[in-house]
């Protein structure tokens, strides 16, 4: 009886180590599942976090086009600050390709150029303030950029201004209309996005303000 007794015990320990190590498997693969979720989860949130920053940043470059804008406007005749093709005048850009506004020749390249989601144009303009040198959690990968163009309609018959008061008069008055695009960088720099506003202003048709 005493060596049945003691044959019977083996056989109980050997059963009780492949238990053993079926129930470590199992434990380590819910534990690579979870790991492999966390790290899912960990992905999305920093993925909300460049989003969050390039967003911010691309507002800010929109904030600093429209602070330029009313500073232009309030140093100079403000009916004198027009777009061009080229944005040969206060660096800002018209609508449309041809400086008379001709709608067959399509949008202005440079401002579709521009706002394009990468950083292979050179039309923008940089955020004055270096967000590359912010805390960590908060720095971008380069510069805020905007652009601004001054909106002009599309036919024959229209203009990129609408006057009105007495016509020709002393007292006529213009208001102009620019659209300002702002593009934001992630920390990462794989994340870009856009954000416009539009900005208008009245100013005097006379030669001086």
């Amino acid at each position: 009886m005493k060596r049945q007794t003691n044959y019977s015990l083996k056989h109980q320990q050997g059963a009780a180590l492949a238990v053993g190590l079926i129930l470590l498997l199992i434990i380590t693969l819910m534990g690579y599942a979870g790991m492999k979720g966390t790290m899912l989860q960990e992905k999305m949130a920093a993925g909300l976090h460049n989003r969050s920053l390039a967003f911010s940043g691309a507002n800010s470059a929109v904030r600093h086009g429209e602070e330029f804008l009313y500073n232009l406007v309030q140093q100079t005749n403000g009916v004198n600050v027009k777009g061009t093709p080229n944005a040969m005048f206060y660096g800002i850009y018209s609508h449309l390709e041809d400086k008379e506004g001709d709608p067959i020749l399509g949008v202005n390249k440079a401002v579709k150029k521009f706002q394009e989601r990468n950083w292979t144009s050179s039309a923008g303009m940089d955020h004055q303030h270096d967000f590359t040198s912010a805390s960590y959690n908060g720095a971008l990968e380069r510069r805020p950029q905007y652009i601004i163009e001054e909106l002009v309609g599309a036919g024959v018959n229209s203009v990129n201004s609408q006057e009105f008061g007495s016509v020709g008069g002393s007292d006529a008055n213009i208001q102009k209309a620019f659209l300002i695009t702002g593009k934001g960088p992630s920390g990462d720099g794989n994340t870009v996005t856009l954000s416009q506003s539009m900005y208008t202003v009245v100013v005097s048709s006379s030669s001086s303000n």
